[in-house]
């Protein structure tokens, strides 16, 4: 994840009442195609520690940005074409995608619904080879597309319970053969009691789910449960949880597991939410905390989890970016409609130079199924013109089947830890310009003492050029330390960006 982005410009309130005069009709849907054009000079083009080399890049971007809050459709697409041109060939031109997608189509009338997502992003291939300040260079770089798609239906039952189907179909591909692709099949049901406000409620839930991998071999898991909810208060309920799984993910037959749990959710204020889950499961226990706190000006988190993942990458869920969602966290009381605020958070983006997703951790690609344990803080405090972001990320990760040897960083190491901090500083100059600046430190160590490390620190200027046309100037320095040696990187850029 990453280093958060910030708010500048108008307070939120000024910003929110900016964006919906009175008498207006809310939209439903908001589609804004876009360009961008922008040239990037780097003293470490290549990302090598023994023969760096600068490179002078020009790049063409068309985007599409869509949000969508009707009655059929809700959801959002966030793509962009990157066409890059080096001048200086030390790297090949290239034709990049990125993608963020997720949406519900409803296609029967409240009872047959269909989800689809996807992602398309650069991944590292491995946790301590090179990596880039400016993504000019493609040592050690993936372009990984994952998609889902999701079929249900669900209703009621005698006014007394309610019953869910779904099947799930979600492929994951890169573009290198050093590491697996897969193809996830879920078939699921879930009946429960309806969410009426009694005392004691009751669900059970099933679920098959198969893996076929490209490299290495393929998995079936198979889990029922039973769940049991106590509403103590309106803002206060417990649940437990008693159940039996079947696979064969950590031993070459299928294996049978009981697996019980206990959980929690308490929102003492509508500004408050803390949840908490723990099960005993076939890797050990496992675990999901969730802490969030607002105020008028703030937002507090705290997110702690140990799960297993069947994906090469640890991606499991599809969002605009984590610098998107933070600022979408900071405008929701003020904007509660999706579509209006989703124009607000891109706007602030535009005016700050920020993307709306910089990891904070460099994840890298897997070959087979992962146990990963993972923490983060991470603190958005803003002011009239300027915002502060703080964010403590720590994540240790193993692979779950050790009779396979898949090429990737767990052949050599049992264990990897990655621990990553940054801090991001924005501040409005003017009503048209405004200044940011960031921090990241990361280090990544596996057990057999291999071990990466990276520290940038950034400093940009965003100004309005035309009511629609912003532009960008940025310049960038890193250190780095990894397998293939220590080098450092150095880097200006410049960019016009115009909506339509």
């Amino acid at each position: 994840m990453a280093l958060l982005g910030m708010l500048a410009g108008e307070s939120f309130a000024q910003a929110a009442g900016d964006a919906e005069p009175s008498g207006t009709t809310r939209p439903t849907t908001w589609i804004e195609p876009s360009v961008s054009v922008g040239a990037t000079l780097s003293s470490n083009g290549n990302a090598s520690s023994a023969n760096s080399r600068s490179e002078l890049a020009l790049d063409v971007s068309p985007a599409l940005k869509v949000v969508m809050n009707t009655p059929r459709v809700k959801g959002f697409v966030d793509y962009s074409l990157s066409a890059t041109y080096y001048l200086q060939g030390n790297s090949r031109n290239r034709i990049g995608n990125r993608l963020n997608a997720d949406g519900t189509v409803d296609v029967w009338d409240g009872k047959a619904f269909v989800d689809v997502s996807g992602s398309i992003s650069d991944e590292a291939i491995s946790a301590f080879g090179p990596q880039t300040l400016t993504g000019l260079s493609d040592t050690n770089r993936s372009e990984t597309s994952v998609y889902r798609i999701s079929p249900h239906i669900g209703g009621t039952i005698a006014g007394v319970m309610d019953y869910q189907l779904r099947y799930a179909l979600q492929t994951v591909n890169t573009s290198t053969s050093l590491r697996s692709d897969s193809t996830s099949q879920v078939l699921s049901m879930r009946l429960g009691s309806r969410p009426v406000g009694q005392f004691l409620g009751w669900s059970v839930d099933a679920m098959s789910q198969v893996n076929d991998y490209s490299i290495g071999r393929d998995t079936q898991s198979d889990i029922a449960r039973a769940n049991l909810f106590i509403l103590a208060s309106p803002q206060l309920t417990f649940s437990l949880t008693a159940g039996v799984e079947r696979n064969d993910i950590i031993t070459l037959q299928p294996a049978s597991y009981n697996i019980t749990g206990a959980g929690m959710e308490w929102r003492p204020s509508l500004q408050t939410s803390v949840s908490v889950a723990v099960e005993n499961r076939y890797f050990g226990t496992g675990y999901n905390v969730a802490l969030e706190h607002r105020t008028g000006r703030t937002v507090w988190r705290y997110v702690a989890s140990r799960s297993a993942s069947d994906s090469p990458t640890q991606s499991g869920a599809f969002s605009r970016g984590t610098i998107y969602d933070l600022l979408d966290a900071l405008l929701e009381p003020l904007q509660p409609d999706p579509v209006r605020r989703a124009q607000l958070v891109q706007l602030e983006l535009l005016r700050l130079g920020l993307p709306a997703d910089t990891p904070v951790l460099q994840d890298f690609l897997r070959s087979s199924a992962s146990l990963n344990q993972t923490q983060q803080l991470s603190v958005a405090l803003s002011g009239i013109r300027s915002v502060v972001t703080f964010t403590l990320t720590r994540s240790t990760s193993s692979r779950l089947d050790s009779f396979f040897t898949g090429g990737d960083d767990f052949d050599i190491n049992d264990d990897i830890a990655q621990q990553s901090w940054g801090v991001n500083y924005a501040h409005r100059i003017t009503p048209l310009t405004s200044f940011n600046a960031a921090f990241l430190n990361q280090k990544s160590t596996g057990n057999s003492g291999a071990s990466g490390r990276r520290q940038t620190v950034s400093a940009g200027l965003s100004t309005r050029l035309a009511p629609r046309t912003n532009g960008i100037v940025q310049v960038q320095y890193g250190r780095f330390n990894n397998s293939g040696g220590p080098y450092t990187d150095a880097a200006i850029s410049a960019r016009i960006n115009h909506r339509f």
